[in-house]
């Protein structure tokens, strides 16, 4: 084909404009996004643009759908290498915090321990409503009525635990 610049350009649109949807189904049933597929069917139209060969190119059609082909593998690649990336710094930035990790226990364990050690440093009294609570699942009334105290006494010994709580956490 010996086409002049504005004649052979004139072709090529016309060859792409003939077939662009069907250019955009054929990749969308590779990379199964419309979007995606739209914008490599343009990118496979200016690479046929800017062929070098362009004259010696004998079906225009075929020779766009195997640049799109290309373009949507290396769409592929590129998306699967982005993915293992995203997935590595996600596991990096965003591990959960729940994560049990050897370093984890062993710090739970300390806290816990140093938690304990205030707990038992307090009155007697407090410690049992604070047990009977927090262990035995028992409500503010049941403790009142098991004790022989009022429901506001036992609110206050807890509000007393859980303030040596914050106070050693902070402290920490």
């Amino acid at each position: 084909m010996n086409f002049s610049t504005t004649a052979d350009d004139a072709l090529l649109l016309q060859v792409y404009r003939d077939n662009e949807q069907a250019l955009i189904r054929f990749l969308y049933k590779r990379v199964q996004c419309p979007h995606t597929a739209a914008d490599l069917a343009q990118d496979a139209y200016f690479k046929l643009t800017h062929a070098e060969q362009r004259t010696s190119i004998k079906n225009l059609r075929a020779y766009l759908f195997s640049i799109a082909a290309n373009l949507a593998t290396d769409h592929l690649r590129a998306q699967v290498h982005r993915t293992a990336i995203l997935d590595e710094v996600s596991d990096i930035l965003w591990r959960q915090d729940d994560e049990l990790t050897p370093e984890r226990i062993t710090m739970g364990r300390q806290r816990m321990q140093a938690l304990s050690e205030t707990v038992r440093g307090m009155p007697p009294l407090t410690r049992r409503i604070f047990y009977m609570n927090r262990f035995e699942g028992r409500t503010y009334k049941q403790i009142a009525a098991e004790l022989g105290v009022s429901t506001t006494t036992v609110e206050n010994h807890i509000r007393r635990v859980m303030q040596c709580l914050r106070e050693h956490d902070d402290r920490s």
